[in-house]
């Protein structure tokens, strides 16, 4: 009970601005006093506030049914990470590259039935059944120079995924070394419709527009349906994944475009799709849900750092609310965040 008081009231703190210059010749902290070193405290506190937060999201592991614990850590998560201070920061990375190191050592782990969703960061999965593993949207976050994910981890879980599936060009979704690594082993990568062209054969643009394309992996027991959405005037695969009786799933990428809401509406009518993934600013929710007709839903793209203002980070606390506004719908919906997984039977 101390234990869960004292997390508590860690991840309650928040964060507060400020434009001090970090000293690391701060002479009291050893003894935690931060009296006129403003940015070392805000250091502090959120080495501290991501260590409770990833005790307790591992303590309350992603259910249908969220715990309150779990939603009081992933709403400080939302806290921590509309900072801006704290984006490129030591406790950050370690935040971030302990939760992805856990899936790495994961990955190894046999699924005897159904699948095993991976959450990476941003719009990322990966999904594993009994004979193959295939990565949707992986990327390393950060800059080339200053990636998120250290290059041993994010290229260590590559080599155990089997296929590469992309949803469009944009560099929140796609990384071309991430792309080629998997290329260089053989392992087949499908890009968007004019993306990559001539850079490797195992990179392969979609070459035909608006129209859904099938792709047959058989080696992998599974076959590809590339549904053809657009982010405005962008291409934009939709890529559901069917893992031949194990399960399908569908991930949207950033799927916006209206033009394609009419054709969305009768997705259910030609796939039977186990578990849909968009990314949760998607365009009318609702709609995306009656169409796809799923049965549980795993949200992406929350807290996006870098490219957006805090204003479209979109909060899991977000993801929450919408879902509440949904409810009517009955629709399962199981919210993780970076390195986490859900087993998933039929």
């Amino acid at each position: 009970m101390k234990r869960t008081i004292f997390t508590a009231l860690v991840l309650m703190s928040v964060a507060f601005s400020s434009t001090a210059q970090t000293s690391s010749e701060n002479p009291y902290a050893n003894n935690y006093i931060y009296w006129g070193y403003l940015a070392d405290y805000k250091l502090g506190q959120a080495s501290s506030a991501f260590t409770a937060i990833d005790d307790m999201l591992q303590t309350y592991p992603p259910q249908i049914d969220i715990a309150l614990p779990r939603e009081m850590a992933l709403v400080s998560l939302d806290q921590l990470l509309h900072d801006t201070d704290n984006d490129q920061t030591e406790p950050f990375y370690t935040f971030i590259n302990a939760r992805m190191e856990r899936v790495l050592k994961d990955l190894d782990r046999p699924v005897e039935k159904g699948l095993r969703i991976y959450k990476m960061y941003n719009d990322g999965f990966i999904i594993k059944s009994k004979k193959a593993t295939v990565a949707i949207d992986v990327i390393p976050g950060g800059s080339d120079s200053k990636p998120f994910i250290k290059d041993s981890i994010i290229f260590g879980i590559c080599d155990k995924c089997d296929a590469l599936f992309l949803s469009h060009c944009h560099p929140d979704h796609v990384n071309l070394r991430i792309a080629k690594s998997f290329a260089a082993r053989g392992k087949r990568v499908i890009a968007p419709k004019d993306w990559w062209v001539g850079v490797d054969p195992m990179i392969q643009p979609i070459e035909v527009e608006n129209k859904i394309v099938d792709i047959e992996f058989g080696e992998l027991d599974l076959t590809l349906h590339v549904l053809p959405g657009h982010q405005g005037d962008v291409y934009n695969n939709i890529n559901v994944v069917e893992f031949h009786g194990e399960g399908t799933v569908a991930q949207t990428g950033d799927q916006w475009g209206t033009q394609d809401l009419e054709w969305i509406d009768h997705v259910h009518e030609s796939y039977d799709i186990d578990i849909l993934m968009p990314n949760c600013w998607i365009n009318d929710m609702e709609r995306h849900l009656r169409g796809f007709g799923a049965k549980m839903l795993i949200t992406g793209h929350e807290n996006e750092l870098g490219e957006h203002s805090i204003d479209h980070r979109e909060a899991y606390w977000i993801t929450m609310k919408k879902m509440e506004q949904l409810a009517e719908l009955n629709m399962p919906n199981v919210l993780m965040t970076w390195g986490e997984w859900y087993e998933y039977q039929r």
